[in-house]
């Protein structure tokens, strides 16, 4: 192992190697219901015992996008129920396959306190019984809901990994939709490039939790269509034009085969001049958000992550003034 891996992400590793693949060939030999619930484990030994951050209120919720539910889960702090002024719509990764809203709990709470922000948890349908863009759809429908339910506030978008692309893609869209707000956003490790061509990918395909065989299973599950990998819905990097996208904080982490792909992005985004914030965690490990509790590191990394989201979102200036819900969406 690299010496200038994280010690505590290194003893981590060493752990889950013990403990063997998932499956025979890895992600790809199992069923989805087999990979999430080795996601569900894999989720409880990288968390360890993790405290989870305090919030004033938790509690479920549901967005309907004509017949369809989208479930989500509202997060506040004492002062976002006296003033909701500041909303983050959450988006968990896992491949688009794997993850949920328990899954995505940490990064949401951490997010309410560290910003004194409503957060808005999206558990979007999952590939492959749900393919693109079921997944992207959901998450409009919930950031157009609060896009309506909260004119005057300042709206934010974070994600880890897959849920990062859904959020970049819901940033870039709402350049041009004037039902979609998207003030600022985060993107933890964003998963941008289905053709997995980068040198990170194959000089980090395995030997760091996240391997490039899971990252070609997530997208094969996730894109059945060929065709869609130049969609800006299936990821916001295949834009030609990346002007006018809102304030952006990038992260990567430095043993991830997803390093240069969002190092990539963040390059494009300043040449054109939209404000960026890059903070690239070379210890690290892709899913370095879910180890708050068994690598220090990990949970200062995700704490400047959020410092630098909360400058941005400060100045954020609301993009529009929309009128009330619909009376057919389940406040939120």
């Amino acid at each position: 192992m690299h010496p200038s891996l994280d010690p505590a992400v290194r003893h981590l590793i060493a752990e889950l190697d013990a403990l063997g693949e998932p499956g025979a060939e890895g992600l790809d030999d199992l069923t989805p219901e087999q990979a999430r619930a080795w996601y569900t484990v894999l989720r409880r030994i990288l968390g360890g015992e993790r405290t989870a951050p305090e919030v004033a209120s938790v509690r479920d919720a549901q967005v309907l996008d004509g017949a369809h539910a989208v479930p989500v889960r509202v997060y506040d702090t004492e002062e976002s129920i006296m003033m909701p002024d500041r909303v983050v719509l959450c988006v968990h990764g896992g491949g688009w396959v794997v993850g949920d809203l328990d899954g995505a709990d940490h990064l949401a709470r951490s997010a309410a306190r560290r910003l004194r922000a409503r957060v808005v948890s999206v558990d979007y349908r999952l590939a492959p019984e749900h393919v693109f863009p079921a997944a992207y759809d959901d998450c409009a429908a919930v950031l157009a809901e609060l896009s309506r339910t909260h004119p005057e506030a300042r709206i934010a978008g974070i994600g880890d990994s897959a849920g990062a692309n859904l959020v970049g893609a819901l940033a870039a869209a709402s350049r041009h939709r004037d039902d979609l707000r998207v003030d600022a956003q985060l993107l933890l490790y964003p998963a941008l490039d289905p053709s997995m061509a980068s040198d990170s990918m194959s000089r980090m395909a395995e030997g760091y939790i996240l391997t490039k065989a899971d990252m070609a299973y997530y997208w094969s599950c996730y894109l059945r269509d060929p065709a869609h990998a130049s969609d800006p819905r299936a990821t916001p990097a295949a834009l030609a034009d990346l002007a006018g996208m809102p304030p952006t904080v990038l992260v990567t982490a430095g043993f991830d085969p997803l390093h240069d792909e969002g190092m990539a992005y963040a390059r494009r985004l300043v040449a054109a001049d939209v404000a960026t914030a890059y903070l690239p965690f070379p210890s690290l490990v892709h899913g370095f958000a879910d180890m708050a509790g068994r690598v220090p590191a990990a949970l200062d990394a995700l704490d400047n992550a959020l410092a630098a989201l909360d400058l941005y979102f400060g100045a954020a200036t609301p993009q529009r003034r929309l009128g009330p819900a619909s009376s057919e969406v389940s406040p939120i």
